[in-house]
């Protein structure tokens, strides 16, 4: 891992959890490096972000979701606590992210039905997650890879170092915001009416009964409803800064 981290690189993303560095061989390659939590009381009470994503990869592929490819992985440990992980996947050749598919408006390239083959995969994928009490928590066209052959499509989850299985009782609560995060994502690039023929695929119905039109006006309303608890929780701030009160 130290020899690997010795090598020229391009740094593409960097936080204080995490950074992401291109390696260039014959294809290049992606090493993910992951932040440790410092404290063998946090290594204990929470799982890393560096195993929750190796283990989240190997979770998408054995349910049958395409993922780049893993090539290498490694960490470091200092006193019994891990100071640093790291991922190595090799690069999807010929693919853009949903995220940037949209935004150069080549969604409907191959029209309507092309389009709807790509929204159909995002929403069968999704479908499988849930149905597996999985809570993605970053479900986003930005984390998603498109690799298109003609009018076909082929799709790539990655990046998902926060995703779990919550309790049952709180799964709803991963699942609306799951919805919301892609609906935002998708939103003013892709027609209101590909929207809900995503949302069917998603539900597997051609017709929407009253709980599937429930948890769609719970995740249309997600961001709305953030946003007011945010200004909220400004406004009481504010009066209990304020002097006099």
């Amino acid at each position: 891992m130290q020899r690997l981290l010795l090598e020229p690189m391009q740094q593409a993303t960097l936080d204080r959890r995490s950074g992401v560095a291109i390696l260039a061989r014959q294809r290049n390659y992606y090493v993910k490096t992951f932040a440790g939590r410092g404290s063998r009381v946090k290594d204990w009470l929470h799982i890393s972000r560096y195993r929750r994503e190796v283990r989240n990869l190997a979770f998408f592929a054995a349910i049958g979701l395409h993922t780049p490819e893993i090539v290498a992985t490694g960490h470091q440990y200092r006193a019994g606590v891990l100071r640093r992980g790291m991922l190595v996947t090799a690069e999807v050749t010929d693919a853009m992210d949903l995220d940037e598919l949209i935004r150069r408006e080549a969604l409907y390239e191959h029209g309507v039905a092309g389009a709807r083959r790509i929204l159909t995969q995002v929403a069968v994928a999704a479908r499988k997650l849930h149905a597996r009490g999985f809570y993605h928590k970053d479900l986003k066209p930005r984390n998603i890879l498109v690799r298109r052959t003609g009018s076909e499509a082929e799709l790539f989850f990655f990046d998902c170092p926060s995703g779990h299985r919550p309790p049952r009782c709180l799964l709803r609560r991963g699942v609306v915001r799951d919805l919301a995060h892609l609906e935002d994502g998708l939103r003013g690039h892709v027609r209101r009416v590909d929207l809900l023929y995503m949302y069917k695929q998603y539900r597997a119905c051609d017709t929407l009964s009253p709980r599937d039109k429930v948890l769609a006006r719970d995740a249309l309303s997600y961001y709305g409803q953030r946003r007011m608890t945010r200004k909220r929780r400004l406004r009481e701030q504010r009066k209990r800064s304020s002097p006099g009160t």
